[in-house]
Protein backbone atom coordinates (compact mmCIF):
# COMPACT_ATOMS: atom_id res chain seq x y z
CA UNK A 1 0.00 0.00 0.00
CA UNK A 2 1.15 3.67 -0.73
CA UNK A 3 -0.43 6.83 -0.51
CA UNK A 4 -1.20 6.92 -3.77
CA UNK A 5 -2.61 3.04 -4.27
CA UNK A 6 -6.09 2.57 -4.72
CA UNK A 7 -6.64 1.10 -1.12
CA UNK A 8 -5.31 4.25 0.51
CA UNK A 9 -8.25 6.22 0.83
CA UNK A 10 -10.87 3.79 2.10
CA UNK A 11 -7.92 2.45 4.58
CA UNK A 12 -7.88 5.76 5.84
CA UNK A 13 -11.37 7.20 5.77
CA UNK A 14 -12.06 3.91 7.93
CA UNK A 15 -8.87 4.90 10.34
CA UNK A 16 -10.65 8.29 11.10
CA UNK A 17 -14.37 7.18 11.61
CA UNK A 18 -12.85 4.35 13.88
CA UNK A 19 -10.10 7.46 15.42
CA UNK A 20 -12.68 9.93 16.63
CA UNK A 21 -15.80 6.54 17.45
CA UNK A 22 -14.58 3.32 18.80
CA UNK A 23 -11.25 4.31 19.99
CA UNK A 24 -11.52 7.41 20.91
CA UNK A 25 -10.38 6.90 24.29
CA UNK A 26 -7.60 4.64 23.14
CA UNK A 27 -6.51 6.49 19.79
CA UNK A 28 -2.81 5.26 20.06
CA UNK A 29 -3.71 1.46 19.72
CA UNK A 30 -5.30 2.16 16.80
CA UNK A 31 -2.58 4.16 15.34
CA UNK A 32 -0.52 1.03 15.97
CA UNK A 33 -2.77 -1.23 14.61
CA UNK A 34 -3.45 0.39 11.47
CA UNK A 35 0.40 1.17 10.88
CA UNK A 36 0.98 -2.42 11.17
CA UNK A 37 -2.10 -3.48 8.67
CA UNK A 38 -0.55 -0.82 6.57
CA UNK A 39 2.76 -1.99 6.43
CA UNK A 40 1.89 -5.64 6.14
CA UNK A 41 -0.30 -4.25 3.09
CA UNK A 42 2.75 -2.47 1.45
CA UNK A 43 5.19 -6.01 1.95
CA UNK A 44 4.19 -8.68 4.86
CA UNK A 45 7.62 -10.19 5.27
CA UNK A 46 9.38 -7.15 5.93
CA UNK A 47 7.65 -6.35 9.15
CA UNK A 48 10.31 -8.34 10.80
CA UNK A 49 12.74 -6.57 10.52
CA UNK A 50 10.80 -3.32 12.08
CA UNK A 51 9.64 -6.05 15.02
CA UNK A 52 12.90 -6.59 15.54
CA UNK A 53 14.59 -3.05 15.59
CA UNK A 54 11.89 -2.34 18.04
CA UNK A 55 12.24 -5.03 20.26
CA UNK A 56 16.31 -4.42 20.59
CA UNK A 57 15.98 -0.56 20.90
CA UNK A 58 13.27 -0.99 23.94
CA UNK A 59 15.60 -3.39 25.21
CA UNK A 60 18.99 -1.42 25.12
CA UNK A 61 17.08 1.95 25.86
CA UNK A 62 15.67 0.20 28.97
CA UNK A 63 18.93 -0.99 30.05
CA UNK A 64 20.44 2.43 29.64
CA UNK A 65 18.06 4.07 31.32
CA UNK A 66 18.34 1.72 34.25
CA UNK A 67 22.49 2.17 34.69
CA UNK A 68 21.65 5.74 34.91
CA UNK A 69 19.41 5.44 37.59
CA UNK A 70 22.15 2.84 38.91
CA UNK A 71 25.02 5.33 38.71
CA UNK A 72 22.84 8.21 40.79
CA UNK A 73 22.00 5.92 43.39
CA UNK A 74 25.26 4.67 43.61
CA UNK A 75 27.19 8.54 43.89
CA UNK A 76 24.46 9.89 46.00
CA UNK A 77 25.08 7.42 48.69
CA UNK A 78 26.66 8.39 52.27
CA UNK A 79 29.92 7.81 52.81
CA UNK A 80 30.83 8.06 49.11
CA UNK A 81 34.08 10.24 48.37
CA UNK A 82 35.13 12.15 45.51
CA UNK A 83 37.52 9.38 43.85
CA UNK A 84 35.25 6.67 44.39
CA UNK A 85 32.58 8.76 42.78
CA UNK A 86 34.81 9.13 39.79
CA UNK A 87 35.22 5.33 39.42
CA UNK A 88 31.59 4.97 40.04
CA UNK A 89 30.65 6.60 36.73
CA UNK A 90 33.52 5.65 35.16
CA UNK A 91 32.36 2.18 35.43
CA UNK A 92 28.55 2.93 34.65
CA UNK A 93 29.74 5.51 31.63
CA UNK A 94 32.02 2.07 30.25
CA UNK A 95 28.65 -0.20 30.55
CA UNK A 96 26.30 2.50 28.95
CA UNK A 97 28.64 2.78 25.97
CA UNK A 98 28.92 -0.99 25.39
CA UNK A 99 25.08 -0.99 25.22
CA UNK A 100 24.88 1.99 22.83
CA UNK A 101 27.21 0.19 20.91
CA UNK A 102 25.37 -2.54 20.76
CA UNK A 103 22.47 -0.88 19.48
CA UNK A 104 24.26 0.80 16.98
CA UNK A 105 25.63 -2.46 15.55
CA UNK A 106 22.06 -4.42 15.46
CA UNK A 107 20.34 -0.96 14.15
CA UNK A 108 22.82 0.58 11.56
CA UNK A 109 24.30 -2.89 11.11
CA UNK A 110 21.19 -4.54 9.75
CA UNK A 111 20.26 -1.32 7.64
CA UNK A 112 23.58 -1.54 6.17
CA UNK A 113 23.66 -5.70 5.08
CA UNK A 114 20.16 -5.16 3.60
CA UNK A 115 21.07 -2.01 1.67
CA UNK A 116 25.01 -2.35 1.23
CA UNK A 117 25.53 -5.65 1.03
CA UNK A 118 25.52 -6.03 -3.27
CA UNK A 119 27.23 -3.01 -3.43
CA UNK A 120 30.10 -4.47 -0.95
CA UNK A 121 30.00 -7.58 -3.38
CA UNK A 122 30.24 -5.72 -6.71
CA UNK A 123 33.25 -3.39 -5.02
CA UNK A 124 35.33 -6.81 -4.06
CA UNK A 125 34.45 -7.86 -7.72
CA UNK A 126 36.03 -5.40 -9.14
CA UNK A 127 39.11 -5.77 -7.32
CA UNK A 128 39.97 -9.59 -7.87
CA UNK A 129 39.25 -8.66 -11.22
CA UNK A 130 42.45 -6.44 -11.67
CA UNK A 131 44.17 -9.81 -10.52
CA UNK A 132 42.30 -11.56 -12.80
CA UNK A 133 39.98 -13.47 -10.85
CA UNK A 134 36.27 -13.72 -11.78
CA UNK A 135 33.78 -13.55 -8.67
CA UNK A 136 30.32 -12.72 -8.48
CA UNK A 137 28.13 -12.90 -5.38
CA UNK A 138 24.57 -10.91 -4.89
CA UNK A 139 22.29 -10.93 -2.67
CA UNK A 140 19.47 -8.70 -4.43
CA UNK A 141 17.99 -7.64 -1.31
CA UNK A 142 14.79 -6.22 -1.32
CA UNK A 143 14.83 -2.85 0.95
CA UNK A 144 11.89 -2.69 3.79
CA UNK A 145 9.70 0.10 3.46
CA UNK A 146 10.89 3.15 5.26
CA UNK A 147 14.11 1.09 6.69
CA UNK A 148 16.45 4.49 6.01
CA UNK A 149 13.83 6.37 8.19
CA UNK A 150 12.60 4.26 10.70
CA UNK A 151 16.54 3.43 11.19
CA UNK A 152 17.60 6.61 12.02
CA UNK A 153 14.34 7.49 14.62
CA UNK A 154 15.30 4.63 16.70
CA UNK A 155 18.52 5.44 16.95
CA UNK A 156 17.99 8.83 17.25
CA UNK A 157 15.93 7.61 20.70
CA UNK A 158 18.59 5.48 21.75
CA UNK A 159 21.21 8.43 21.43
CA UNK A 160 19.07 10.93 23.23
CA UNK A 161 18.27 8.34 26.14
CA UNK A 162 22.05 7.67 26.55
CA UNK A 163 22.91 11.39 26.77
CA UNK A 164 20.12 11.84 29.42
CA UNK A 165 17.91 13.96 27.13
CA UNK A 166 14.83 12.17 28.50
CA UNK A 167 13.62 8.58 30.23
CA UNK A 168 13.28 5.08 28.17
CA UNK A 169 9.81 4.80 26.91
CA UNK A 170 8.20 1.47 29.20
CA UNK A 171 5.69 0.38 26.96
CA UNK A 172 7.19 -1.32 23.78
CA UNK A 173 4.26 -0.85 22.12
CA UNK A 174 4.06 3.18 22.41
CA UNK A 175 7.69 2.97 20.64
CA UNK A 176 6.53 0.64 18.13
CA UNK A 177 3.94 3.32 17.40
CA UNK A 178 6.65 5.67 17.23
CA UNK A 179 9.00 3.49 14.52
CA UNK A 180 6.08 2.37 12.43
CA UNK A 181 3.39 5.35 12.67
CA UNK A 182 1.85 5.06 8.95
CA UNK A 183 2.22 8.55 7.92
CA UNK A 184 5.96 8.83 8.24
CA UNK A 185 7.04 5.31 7.53
CA UNK A 186 7.10 6.28 3.51
CA UNK A 187 9.65 9.12 3.71
CA UNK A 188 9.53 10.78 6.77
CA UNK A 189 9.57 13.20 8.14
CA UNK A 190 12.52 11.57 10.76
CA UNK A 191 10.61 12.33 13.57
CA UNK A 192 12.01 12.95 17.38
CA UNK A 193 10.38 10.06 20.41
CA UNK A 194 10.29 13.21 22.96
CA UNK A 195 8.53 15.65 20.10
CA UNK A 196 5.91 13.19 19.28
CA UNK A 197 5.04 10.64 22.57
CA UNK A 198 3.13 13.01 24.34
CA UNK A 199 0.96 13.56 21.28
CA UNK A 200 0.47 9.98 20.47
CA UNK A 201 -0.33 9.66 23.93
CA UNK A 202 -3.00 12.13 24.46
CA UNK A 203 -6.77 11.93 23.39
CA UNK A 204 -8.01 13.92 20.83
CA UNK A 205 -11.20 15.15 19.53
CA UNK A 206 -12.54 15.78 16.36
CA UNK A 207 -11.90 19.36 15.58
CA UNK A 208 -13.79 20.61 12.34
CA UNK A 209 -11.07 23.10 11.46
CA UNK A 210 -8.21 20.91 13.00
CA UNK A 211 -9.64 18.16 10.14
CA UNK A 212 -10.65 20.55 7.22
CA UNK A 213 -6.69 21.83 7.41
CA UNK A 214 -5.41 18.46 7.51
CA UNK A 215 -7.86 17.62 4.62
CA UNK A 216 -6.68 20.83 2.72
CA UNK A 217 -2.70 19.65 3.29
CA UNK A 218 -3.85 16.61 1.82
CA UNK A 219 -5.61 17.50 -1.43
CA UNK A 220 -2.31 19.98 -2.12
CA UNK A 221 0.22 17.20 -2.05
CA UNK A 222 -1.73 14.80 -4.51
CA UNK A 223 -1.91 17.93 -7.16
CA UNK A 224 1.49 18.47 -5.89
CA UNK A 225 2.63 14.40 -6.84
CA UNK A 226 -0.17 13.38 -9.26
CA UNK A 227 -0.49 16.43 -11.49
CA UNK A 228 3.08 18.48 -11.40
CA UNK A 229 5.93 16.25 -10.31
CA UNK A 230 4.45 12.65 -12.10
CA UNK A 231 3.87 14.73 -15.06
CA UNK A 232 7.04 16.49 -15.08
CA UNK A 233 8.52 12.96 -14.72
CA UNK A 234 7.43 11.86 -18.31
CA UNK A 235 9.71 14.52 -19.75
CA UNK A 236 12.28 13.99 -17.74
CA UNK A 237 12.61 10.58 -18.31
CA UNK A 238 12.96 10.70 -22.19
CA UNK A 239 15.15 13.39 -22.26
CA UNK A 240 17.88 11.46 -19.87
CA UNK A 241 16.91 8.29 -22.24
CA UNK A 242 18.48 10.13 -25.13
CA UNK A 243 20.92 12.64 -23.19
CA UNK A 244 24.06 11.15 -24.92
CA UNK A 245 22.23 12.30 -28.38
CA UNK A 246 21.22 16.35 -26.79
CA UNK A 247 22.71 19.35 -25.78
CA UNK A 248 22.74 23.01 -24.83
CA UNK A 249 19.22 23.55 -23.34
CA UNK A 250 17.41 20.57 -23.81
CA UNK A 251 19.56 19.32 -21.06
CA UNK A 252 19.68 21.70 -18.87
CA UNK A 253 15.91 21.99 -19.47
CA UNK A 254 15.61 18.80 -18.53
CA UNK A 255 18.01 18.81 -15.39
CA UNK A 256 15.97 21.86 -14.63
CA UNK A 257 12.70 20.53 -14.49
CA UNK A 258 14.33 17.01 -12.82
CA UNK A 259 14.71 18.76 -9.99
CA UNK A 260 11.99 20.54 -9.51
CA UNK A 261 10.22 17.04 -10.42
CA UNK A 262 11.80 15.55 -7.12
CA UNK A 263 11.43 18.32 -4.65
CA UNK A 264 7.71 18.11 -5.66
CA UNK A 265 7.13 14.45 -5.77
CA UNK A 266 8.49 14.44 -1.88
CA UNK A 267 6.96 17.62 -1.00
CA UNK A 268 3.83 15.96 -2.31
CA UNK A 269 3.93 12.87 -0.39
CA UNK A 270 5.30 15.32 2.93
CA UNK A 271 1.96 17.27 2.94
CA UNK A 272 -0.31 13.88 2.58
CA UNK A 273 1.62 12.78 5.71
CA UNK A 274 1.52 15.96 7.42
CA UNK A 275 -2.30 16.56 6.66
CA UNK A 276 -3.46 13.03 7.39
CA UNK A 277 -1.13 13.09 10.69
CA UNK A 278 -2.80 16.65 11.58
CA UNK A 279 -6.21 15.29 11.31
CA UNK A 280 -5.17 12.59 13.83
CA UNK A 281 -4.34 15.85 15.96
CA UNK A 282 -0.71 14.87 15.30
CA UNK A 283 1.58 16.85 14.27
CA UNK A 284 4.57 16.57 11.56
CA UNK A 285 7.75 18.48 11.66
CA UNK A 286 8.16 20.12 8.36
CA UNK A 287 10.80 19.12 6.04
CA UNK A 288 10.65 21.17 3.62
CA UNK A 289 10.78 25.06 3.21
CA UNK A 290 10.52 26.34 -0.41
CA UNK A 291 14.29 25.12 -0.53
CA UNK A 292 14.17 27.13 -4.32
CA UNK A 293 14.24 30.56 -2.60
CA UNK A 294 18.16 30.00 -0.83
CA UNK A 295 20.87 32.54 -1.46
CA UNK A 296 23.19 29.46 -1.17
CA UNK A 297 24.09 26.04 -0.33
CA UNK A 298 23.95 26.01 3.70
CA UNK A 299 20.24 27.82 3.35
CA UNK A 300 19.45 25.61 0.55
CA UNK A 301 20.39 22.49 3.06
CA UNK A 302 18.85 23.83 5.92
CA UNK A 303 15.17 24.03 4.03
CA UNK A 304 15.90 20.97 2.17
CA UNK A 305 14.67 17.54 3.66
CA UNK A 306 15.31 19.45 7.07
CA UNK A 307 14.17 16.91 9.66
CA UNK A 308 17.55 14.46 7.91
CA UNK A 309 19.86 17.70 8.28
CA UNK A 310 19.00 18.07 11.94
CA UNK A 311 19.52 14.67 12.47
CA UNK A 312 22.51 14.70 11.14
CA UNK A 313 23.63 18.12 13.06
CA UNK A 314 22.61 16.71 16.46
CA UNK A 315 23.81 13.09 15.99
CA UNK A 316 26.77 13.17 14.07
CA UNK A 317 28.11 16.71 13.50
CA UNK A 318 28.10 17.99 16.99
CA UNK A 319 29.50 14.31 18.49
CA UNK A 320 32.15 14.69 15.38
CA UNK A 321 33.09 17.92 16.44
CA UNK A 322 33.26 17.54 20.04
CA UNK A 323 35.28 14.48 19.84
CA UNK A 324 38.56 14.04 21.48
CA UNK A 325 40.01 13.22 18.19
CA UNK A 326 38.29 16.01 16.45
CA UNK A 327 39.96 18.64 19.66
CA UNK A 328 43.25 16.92 19.72
CA UNK A 329 43.98 17.78 15.64
CA UNK A 330 42.22 20.99 16.22
CA UNK A 331 44.63 22.04 18.97
CA UNK A 332 47.73 20.58 16.96
CA UNK A 333 46.80 22.60 13.67
CA UNK A 334 46.40 25.51 16.13
CA UNK A 335 49.57 25.43 17.41
CA UNK A 336 51.29 24.46 13.95
CA UNK A 337 49.91 26.76 11.80
CA UNK A 338 47.45 29.54 13.62
CA UNK A 339 43.92 30.18 14.41
CA UNK A 340 43.07 30.72 10.80
CA UNK A 341 43.99 27.39 9.66
CA UNK A 342 42.14 25.69 12.84
CA UNK A 343 38.86 27.42 12.36
CA UNK A 344 39.12 25.86 8.78
CA UNK A 345 39.77 22.28 9.85
CA UNK A 346 36.70 22.79 12.42
CA UNK A 347 34.60 23.40 9.70
CA UNK A 348 36.00 20.88 7.20
CA UNK A 349 36.19 17.57 8.90
CA UNK A 350 33.20 17.17 10.24
CA UNK A 351 31.01 18.70 7.22
CA UNK A 352 33.09 16.11 5.33
CA UNK A 353 31.85 13.45 7.41
CA UNK A 354 28.58 14.51 7.36
CA UNK A 355 28.03 14.98 3.73
CA UNK A 356 30.04 11.47 2.34
CA UNK A 357 27.53 9.41 5.24
CA UNK A 358 24.17 11.42 3.70
CA UNK A 359 25.52 10.42 0.36
CA UNK A 360 25.96 6.72 1.69
CA UNK A 361 22.67 6.91 2.98
CA UNK A 362 20.90 7.72 0.14
CA UNK A 363 22.25 4.64 -1.73
CA UNK A 364 24.57 2.18 -2.38
CA UNK A 365 25.94 3.48 -5.33
CA UNK A 366 29.43 5.54 -6.02
CA UNK A 367 26.96 8.05 -7.68
CA UNK A 368 25.59 8.49 -3.90
CA UNK A 369 28.94 8.85 -2.30
CA UNK A 370 30.08 11.31 -5.45
CA UNK A 371 26.57 13.43 -4.85
CA UNK A 372 27.51 13.98 -1.19
CA UNK A 373 31.50 14.60 -1.61
CA UNK A 374 30.08 17.12 -4.25
CA UNK A 375 27.19 18.86 -1.88
CA UNK A 376 30.65 18.60 1.09
CA UNK A 377 33.17 20.61 -1.16
CA UNK A 378 30.10 23.15 -1.60
CA UNK A 379 29.41 23.42 1.70
CA UNK A 380 32.79 23.95 3.02
CA UNK A 381 33.83 26.11 0.36
CA UNK A 382 31.09 28.21 1.27
CA UNK A 383 31.91 28.41 4.89
CA UNK A 384 35.51 28.95 4.18
CA UNK A 385 34.68 31.80 1.72
CA UNK A 386 31.52 33.43 3.61
CA UNK A 387 33.32 36.42 5.02
CA UNK A 388 36.25 37.15 2.01
CA UNK A 389 33.31 37.41 -0.28
CA UNK A 390 31.80 39.85 1.98
CA UNK A 391 34.59 42.16 2.85
CA UNK A 392 34.98 41.72 -1.59
CA UNK A 393 31.26 42.94 -2.12
CA UNK A 394 31.94 45.88 0.52
CA UNK A 395 35.10 47.18 -0.99
CA UNK A 396 33.29 46.62 -4.88
CA UNK A 397 30.26 48.99 -3.21
CA UNK A 398 27.92 45.88 -4.39
CA UNK A 399 24.52 46.29 -2.62
CA UNK A 400 24.07 42.79 -1.22
CA UNK A 401 20.08 43.68 -0.05
CA UNK A 402 18.82 44.24 -3.84
CA UNK A 403 16.20 42.21 -5.33
CA UNK A 404 18.71 41.75 -8.38
CA UNK A 405 21.70 40.04 -6.37
CA UNK A 406 19.51 38.34 -4.55
CA UNK A 407 17.91 36.65 -7.36
CA UNK A 408 21.29 36.12 -8.63
CA UNK A 409 22.20 34.24 -5.48
CA UNK A 410 19.10 32.22 -6.11
CA UNK A 411 19.55 31.30 -9.43
CA UNK A 412 22.97 30.34 -8.75
CA UNK A 413 21.82 28.11 -5.98
CA UNK A 414 19.26 26.24 -7.82
CA UNK A 415 21.87 25.69 -10.44
CA UNK A 416 24.43 24.52 -8.07
CA UNK A 417 22.24 22.20 -6.45
CA UNK A 418 20.33 20.85 -9.74
CA UNK A 419 24.28 20.01 -11.06
CA UNK A 420 24.36 17.79 -8.31
CA UNK A 421 21.19 15.83 -9.31
CA UNK A 422 22.99 14.60 -12.41
CA UNK A 423 24.34 11.64 -9.98
CA UNK A 424 20.71 10.95 -9.19
CA UNK A 425 20.32 10.29 -13.16
CA UNK A 426 20.56 6.56 -13.58
CA UNK A 427 23.24 6.53 -10.86
CA UNK A 428 26.20 8.14 -13.41
CA UNK A 429 29.17 7.67 -12.70
CA UNK A 430 31.88 10.55 -12.69
CA UNK A 431 32.77 10.28 -15.94
CA UNK A 432 29.46 10.37 -16.66
CA UNK A 433 28.64 13.70 -14.86
CA UNK A 434 31.83 15.28 -16.72
CA UNK A 435 30.39 14.48 -20.06
CA UNK A 436 26.92 15.57 -19.16
CA UNK A 437 28.33 19.16 -17.85
CA UNK A 438 29.78 19.41 -21.64
CA UNK A 439 26.75 18.55 -22.71
CA UNK A 440 24.80 20.71 -21.54
CA UNK A 441 27.04 23.78 -21.59
CA UNK A 442 28.11 23.23 -25.15
CA UNK A 443 27.23 26.64 -26.04
CA UNK A 444 28.19 26.03 -29.95
CA UNK A 445 25.36 24.10 -30.54
CA UNK A 446 23.13 25.25 -27.26
CA UNK A 447 19.55 24.77 -29.51
CA UNK A 448 17.59 27.61 -28.55
CA UNK A 449 15.64 26.91 -31.33
CA UNK A 450 14.19 24.02 -29.59
CA UNK A 451 12.29 26.53 -27.71
CA UNK A 452 9.91 27.24 -31.19
CA UNK A 453 10.21 24.14 -33.59
CA UNK A 454 8.17 21.91 -31.60
CA UNK A 455 11.31 19.50 -30.96
CA UNK A 456 10.76 19.81 -27.09
CA UNK A 457 7.04 18.00 -27.14
CA UNK A 458 8.55 14.76 -28.54
CA UNK A 459 10.14 13.67 -24.77
CA UNK A 460 6.99 12.36 -24.13
CA UNK A 461 4.83 15.34 -23.24
CA UNK A 462 2.61 16.83 -26.28
CA UNK A 463 2.27 20.63 -26.27
CA UNK A 464 -0.67 20.89 -24.27
CA UNK A 465 0.71 18.98 -21.71
CA UNK A 466 3.85 20.73 -21.59
CA UNK A 467 2.69 23.91 -21.71
CA UNK A 468 0.25 22.90 -18.94
CA UNK A 469 3.28 21.52 -16.53
CA UNK A 470 5.18 24.97 -17.34
CA UNK A 471 2.27 26.62 -15.91
CA UNK A 472 2.05 24.30 -13.19
CA UNK A 473 5.52 25.02 -12.27
CA UNK A 474 4.93 28.86 -12.02
CA UNK A 475 1.58 28.50 -10.10
CA UNK A 476 4.08 26.48 -7.46
CA UNK A 477 6.26 29.20 -7.27
CA UNK A 478 3.39 31.56 -7.03
CA UNK A 479 2.15 29.65 -3.91
CA UNK A 480 5.40 29.47 -2.37
CA UNK A 481 5.61 33.34 -2.21
CA UNK A 482 2.53 33.83 -0.65
CA UNK A 483 3.40 30.74 1.58
CA UNK A 484 6.33 33.15 2.47
CA UNK A 485 4.40 35.99 2.65
CA UNK A 486 2.07 34.50 5.28
CA UNK A 487 4.33 33.42 6.92
CA UNK A 488 5.90 36.64 8.22
CA UNK A 489 2.78 37.30 10.06
CA UNK A 490 2.32 33.98 11.25
CA UNK A 491 -0.48 32.67 9.01
CA UNK A 492 -0.51 29.73 6.45
CA UNK A 493 -2.40 29.84 3.17
CA UNK A 494 -4.78 27.35 4.57
CA UNK A 495 -5.58 30.12 7.87
CA UNK A 496 -6.14 32.88 4.85
CA UNK A 497 -8.07 30.19 3.11
CA UNK A 498 -10.45 29.67 6.51
CA UNK A 499 -11.20 33.27 6.20
CA UNK A 500 -13.35 33.34 2.85
CA UNK A 501 -16.58 32.82 1.90
CA UNK A 502 -17.98 29.55 1.73
CA UNK A 503 -18.45 29.54 -1.84
CA UNK A 504 -15.38 30.39 -3.21
CA UNK A 505 -13.64 27.59 -0.53
CA UNK A 506 -15.78 24.33 -1.74
CA UNK A 507 -14.99 26.52 -4.91
CA UNK A 508 -11.84 26.22 -4.41
CA UNK A 509 -11.63 22.48 -2.95
CA UNK A 510 -13.49 20.88 -5.94
CA UNK A 511 -11.35 22.84 -8.85
CA UNK A 512 -8.26 20.86 -6.92
CA UNK A 513 -10.18 17.49 -6.90
CA UNK A 514 -11.03 17.97 -10.79
CA UNK A 515 -7.91 19.04 -11.50
CA UNK A 516 -6.53 15.94 -9.97
CA UNK A 517 -8.74 13.24 -11.51
CA UNK A 518 -8.91 15.12 -14.94
CA UNK A 519 -5.21 15.88 -15.21
CA UNK A 520 -3.38 13.59 -12.68
CA UNK A 521 -0.68 10.98 -14.39
CA UNK A 522 -2.12 7.14 -13.86
CA UNK A 523 -4.04 4.64 -15.86
CA UNK A 524 -2.93 1.22 -17.33
CA UNK A 525 0.86 0.87 -16.29
CA UNK A 526 1.41 3.59 -14.78
CA UNK A 527 2.89 3.30 -11.39
CA UNK A 528 1.82 6.93 -9.82
CA UNK A 529 2.64 5.13 -6.32
CA UNK A 530 6.47 5.19 -6.79
CA UNK A 531 7.65 8.54 -4.58
CA UNK A 532 10.69 8.96 -5.75
CA UNK A 533 12.86 9.00 -2.48
CA UNK A 534 11.15 6.10 -1.46
CA UNK A 535 13.72 4.19 -3.22
CA UNK A 536 16.22 5.75 0.01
Amino acid sequence: MNFTSLLFLPFLFGVIFMYFTVFRKHQWVLLLLASVAFYVCSGPKYIVFVIASVIFTYLIARRLGYLHDAEKSAVSAEGIEKEQKKIIKKKYASARKRWLLLDLLINLGLLSVIKYTDFAFSGVSKILAQFGVDWHKEMNFVLPLGISFYTFMVVGYVLDVYWKRYAPEKNIFKLGLFAVYFPHIIQGPIGRYNKLSEQFSQNHSFDYDRVTKGAQLILWGYFEKMVIADRLAVFTGQVFDKWQQLTGFPLLLGLSLFSIQMYLDWLGCMDIARGVSQIFGIELEKNFWHPFFSKNMPEFWRRWHITLGAWFKDYLLYPVSMSGLCKAINKFTRKKWGNQASRAFSAVVPAACVWIVTGVWHGAAACYVMWGIYHGILIILSALFEIPIQNMCKKLHINTECFSFNLFRMIRTFMLSTIGRIFFVSAVGFSEFVMMLKRMFDFKHFGMHTLWDDSLYSFGLDRHDFNLAMVLVALVWVVSMLQEHFDKDGLTIRDVIAKQNLIFRWLLYLGVIVGILVFGMYGTGYDAGAFFYGRF
